[in-house]
């Protein structure tokens, strides 16, 4: 888990001395049932938790900068869920406290493959729609499972979509499945970019 957790500072860091400025970050994890795999000691749910815990304490380090959770599992019931929005609050502590509660509380029942295509549109709709547009928006997803992408090339689409909106995505993709979500995913991530603001960490 150290050294995952050393490899997103790495990421977090690049984000920072790129963007600009202020961000309204929004967190999208994976809690499918291959996260509960121990092949990332303890679990892979915990690295994701420790890691979520890093890039809020990061983030939050500048008081007009928000951060956000969202699931990306989908059920039957229940879809991709922003369940912390990034909003501005006067407490980035409290902020911090509540996304590792509420991401401690979904950590105890993983099931639910992730539906990444419609994430990325929930998180849009999540960031577009923030109080503070003089933030940057940015979303941060974890992704350790395989991703069944019904359509490539809309998401390709979508995310020349979210660089029109001047949107950055950083991806942690790890696990047994990097080989197979890597080509789409880095796809994606360059049909988002602009000047270097979104990056994909395959491990």
């Amino acid at each position: 888990a150290a050294w995952l957790t050393v490899l997103v500072a790495l990421l977090v860091f690049l984000g920072r001395t790129e963007g600009a400025g202020i961000e309204a970050t929004l967190i999208a994890v994976d809690l499918s049932g291959f996260m509960a795999n121990e092949d990332y000691p303890p679990s892979r749910l915990q690295c994701q938790y420790e890691c979520v815990n890093l890039i809020t304490t990061v983030k939050t380090q500048n008081p007009e900068s928000t951060v956000g959770l969202m699931t990306m599992s989908c059920g039957e019931e229940d879809c991709p869920t922003v369940v912390v929005t990034p909003t501005m609050s006067s407490d980035s502590l409290s902020d911090q406290s509540e996304i590792l509660t509420r991401l401690h509380k979904l950590n105890q029942r993983p099931k639910h493959p992730v539906q990444f295509e419609r994430a990325m549109e929930v998180g849009f709709m999540s960031l577009k729609n923030r109080p503070n547009k003089n933030q940057s928006p940015r979303i941060v997803a974890f992704v350790g499972s395989p991703l069944r992408i019904e359509s490539p090339d809309e998401l390709v689409k979508f995310g020349k979509t979210l660089r029109k909106h001047n949107m950055a995505v950083d991806i942690i993709s790890f696990g047994e499945s990097t080989a197979l979500n890597t080509p789409i995913l880095q796809k994606f991530v360059d049909s988002v970019d602009r000047e270097g603001n979104s990056h994909l960490l395959s491990l």
